[in-house]
């Protein structure tokens, strides 16, 4: 979406939300503020939507989004999700072979579950993981094979999506 094809109404709604989070000593807001703002303006933006925003602006994780950079950030929400879940698959290959394996699904897995000692995510569980994304059986995650997975788990392909965790 442009900003410029915003509402009045609408653009009061972002200011309005986004001055909840901004003080004279600091006329900004960071990652977490910005997604509690969205979730404000009946958003439901993930950590992977509002990171990839930052990145794109070449902004710090720890920097200050003003609120012309928070009215892009809302605007850019309308972008396909698709778009979005490339931008993350790219983020994840970190050896950038096109693919993602099974030590960096590992990886990933071990983040989301904050499962530092193991005891979560373990190489059966990874195995498992692996074999319900990889629909053409090649022992790793194509772009467009993560992309879909990730659509109908979210339920944003159309579908009704499960609300169960992967098991």
């Amino acid at each position: 979406m442009d900003p410029n094809s915003l509402t009045d109404k609408q653009k009061k709604e972002i200011q309005k939300a986004y001055a909840m989070h901004v003080t004279p000593e600091r006329p900004g807001i960071s990652q977490v503020e910005a997604r509690t703002a969205l979730f404000s303006l009946g958003l439901n933006p993930t950590h992977i939507d509002v990171a990839k925003f930052w990145s794109d602006q070449d902004k710090p994780d720890d920097g200050l989004l003003d609120l012309e950079g928070f009215v892009c950030l809302r605007c850019t929400l309308d972008e396909d999700p698709r778009q979005t879940l490339r931008w993350a698959f790219n983020q994840f290959d970190t050896n950038g072979d096109g693919v993602i394996d099974k030590k960096e699904l590992k990886r990933i897995l071990v983040t989301i579950y904050d499962d530092k000692l193991g005891d979560l995510v373990d190489e059966e569980f990874v195995d498992d993981c692996l074999k319900m994304a990889d629909v053409n059986g090649d022992g790793v995650l194509q772009i467009e094979e993560f992309v879909d997975m990730l659509m109908v788990r979210t339920g944003k392909d159309g579908s009704s999506a499960t609300s169960s965790p992967v098991t």
